[in-house]
């Protein structure tokens, strides 16, 4: 019974942190080249009330994901392979984190709370790109969780596939 939470809490985490790949791809993808094509005019697709809410997608994900990758941590601590996995994504999320922390979220929270309105700046936009540039590294850094991720549901699969070989379930249906 452990094998198939430790199993489920994987996958659940694998999903998660997938969810939250997709929304960084998109984020780079479609919302930063609109956001910061024409600072400060541009601001307004990320400001309240009208703009983009960036908090209510991020903010839930990640707390899930905070939480589900600790438990499939401790869920498969017994497994050696699963653990080194797991210790990896969560040493990279840590340092993703902490350069969110640190740079992306204060200012991506400033541009949010600087008025659309007036002129064109030089100086905003070359924030803004500098942002968009760097974040790319945060966006390599999460593929690579996923693939750790990956790796490790994979190993998994296999391990419990090779133990219940021949095994049949109800209905004579392979478990």
């Amino acid at each position: 019974m452990k094998e198939k939470f430790a199993f489920l809490s994987l996958f659940i985490t694998v999903l998660l942190f997938g969810v939250l790949n997709g929304g960084g791809l998109y984020e780079e993808i479609v919302v930063a080249p609109v956001w910061s094509a024409s600072p400060p005019t541009s601001f307004a697709l990320i400001q309240e009330p009208g703009g983009l809410s960036l908090t209510s997608f991020w903010i839930p994900f990640h707390i899930s994901a905070n939480i589900f990758l600790v438990i499939a941590l401790v869920l498969n601590w017994q497994n050696i392979k699963q653990r080194h996995y797991l210790l990896a994504v969560l040493g990279l999320y840590i340092v993703i984190r902490a350069a969110t922390f640190a740079y992306f979220a204060p200012e991506i929270i400033a541009f949010q709370n600087i008025p659309p309105e007036g002129p064109f700046s030089p100086e905003l936009a070359e924030r803004a790109e500098l942002w968009s540039t760097l974040s790319r590294f945060r966006g390599i850094g999460e593929i690579a969780i996923n693939i750790l991720l990956l790796l490790a549901i994979s190993r998994q699969g296999k391990e419990i596939s090779k133990r219940h070989k021949g095994k049949t379930g109800i209905n004579g249906l392979p478990l």
